[in-house]
C-alpha cells in the first residue's frame, strides 16, 4: 500500500528532552519516526504498541543506515551534541567537538547519501543572542554574541549549516529555540529556570536566584516547541537558514518563580546567587519570520505553566 502524502518520514538524533517531545508528537501525527540515541532516558519504546523506530548508539555512526533505508528520511533533526550551557563553560573543548563533530558527520552522510534529505539543527537564541539593556526583540538578523562556549559551539555549527548549504545546495535550517519547558529536568544540567521553579516547589529546596530576578527572558511551551517543528517539517519545502522558535513574550525569572509558586500553592524559598554577568536585560526572539511560515500561536507563560503545574500533579510531567 502506498503512504498517505501527508505522512512525513523524520529522523531525529537524541532522545533527550526535546528529541524525545518531537519523536512523541511526530508518532501523534501518524508520521514514520526514527530516533537515534544513546539512551532512552523518557521512555520512547514503550513497547510494541509505539510506532517510533529507537536506533540505539551515535547519530553519527547509526545515520547512514536509516538515510539508506527504501523510505528514506525528508528531514533529520539534530536534537542532540555539546554539553549543556554551564558545563560548557568547564568544558569548552569537549563541547566544542561533540557538537560540531555530530552536525558535520550528518552534513556529510546527507550529502553523500540523501541529498534531498532536510537538515534542522536545534541551535539556542539564549546562547547566541546576548541579553541587551533594551527591551527590543531579537530578530534572526540581530547581531550574535555568545556568552557561553554553549553558545559558541551553536553559533558555529549554524556556520557549518550555511556552508554546506551554499557550498553543496543541502537543505538546511537552524532553528534558535528559547528556554523551552513543560516537564522537570535533572538539575545537573544547570539550565531551565521553569524547571528549577517547578522542582523547588516540590521538594521544599530554595531557588537560587542569579542577579535581580527582574531578567527577562522568552520562554516557550514544549508542545508549542513540537507543533512549530513539525508544522515547518510539514512544509515539505525549502526554509530559511536561520528561525528563532519562541514564544516573543517577555517573562521575568521572579515571574516565574511567583508563577509557580501560586499554579503549586507552595511557597518558594528563595536565596541570591552571584551575577554570571548574563543575568541582566532582556532577551526576547521576534517570531515574526516563524509565524510567517507557519500557524503560530504560543501559549502565554502564565497559561503554559499552569499546564505544566497540571501535567506534573497527574504525575506525567517528572
Amino acid at each position: 500500500m502506498d503512504e498517505p502524502t501527508d505522512v512525513v518520514r523524520a529522523a531525529v538524533i537524541g532522545a533527550g528532552f526535546l528529541g524525545s517531545a518531537l519523536a512523541a508528537g511526530a508518532e501523534r501525527r501518524g508520521w514514520d519516526v526514527t530516533v537515534i540515541g544513546r539512551s532512552d532516558p523518557y521512555g520512547l519504546h514503550r513497547g510494541p504498541a509505539t510506532t517510533v523506530r529507537l536506533v540505539r548508539g551515535s547519530g553519527a555512526d547509526e545515520l547512514p543506515a536509516v538515510l539508506t533505508r527504501s523510505r528514506r528520511p525528508d528531514a533529520v533533526v539534530v536534537a542532540a551534541g555539546g554539553r549543556f550551557p554551564v558545563p560548557s563553560a568547564h568544558e569548552p573543548q569537549a563541547d566544542a567537538v561533540d557538537t560540531l563533530s555530530l552536525l558535520i558527520n550528518v552534513c556529510e552522510a546527507v550529502r553523500t547519501l540523501s541529498p534531498a534529505t532536510l537538515i534542522v539543527f536545534l541551535s539556542s537564541a539564549g546562547g547566541v543572542y546576548a541579553p541587551g539593556a533594551a527591551p527590543g526583540l531579537r530578530a534572526e538578523s540581530h547581531r550574535a554574541r555568545p556568552t557561553s562556549p554553549y553558545g559558541m559551539s551553536r553559533l558555529m555549527g549554524e556556520h557549518y549549516l550555511e556552508f554546506y548549504r551554499r557550498v553543496h545546495g543541502l537543505r538546511c535550517c537552524a532553528l534558535r529555540c528559547s528556554n523551552v519547558y513543560g516537564r522537570l529536568l535533572p538539575s545537573s544540567r544547570g539550565q531551565g529556570v521553569v524547571s528549577a521553579a517547578f522542582r523547588c516547589a516540590l521538594t521544599g529546596e530554595p531557588f537560587r536566584l542569579h542577579g535581580s530576578g527582574e531578567q527577562r527572558r522568552d520562554f516557550l511551551h514544549v508542545d508549542d516547541f513540537v507543533r512549530a517543528v513539525l508544522d515547518l517539517l510539514a512544509l515539505r519545502r525549502e526554509l530559511p537558514g536561520t528561525v528563532n522558535l519562541g514564544s516573543g513574550v517577555g517573562y521575568s525569572v521572579a515571574e516565574v518563580v511567583d508563577r509557580v509558586s501560586a499554579v503549586m500553592r507552595r511557597t518558594i524559598p528563595v536565596v541570591r546567587g552571584p551575577s554570571a554577568g548574563t543575568d541582566v536585560g532582556s532577551l526576547v526572539v521576534d517570531a515574526s519570520l516563524l509565524r510567517s511560515l507557519v500557524d503560530f500561536a504560543p501559549l502565554p507563560p502564565e497559561a503554559g505553566i499552569e499546564l505544566m503545574g497540571r501535567t506534573l500533579r497527574t504525575g506525567a510531567g517528572g
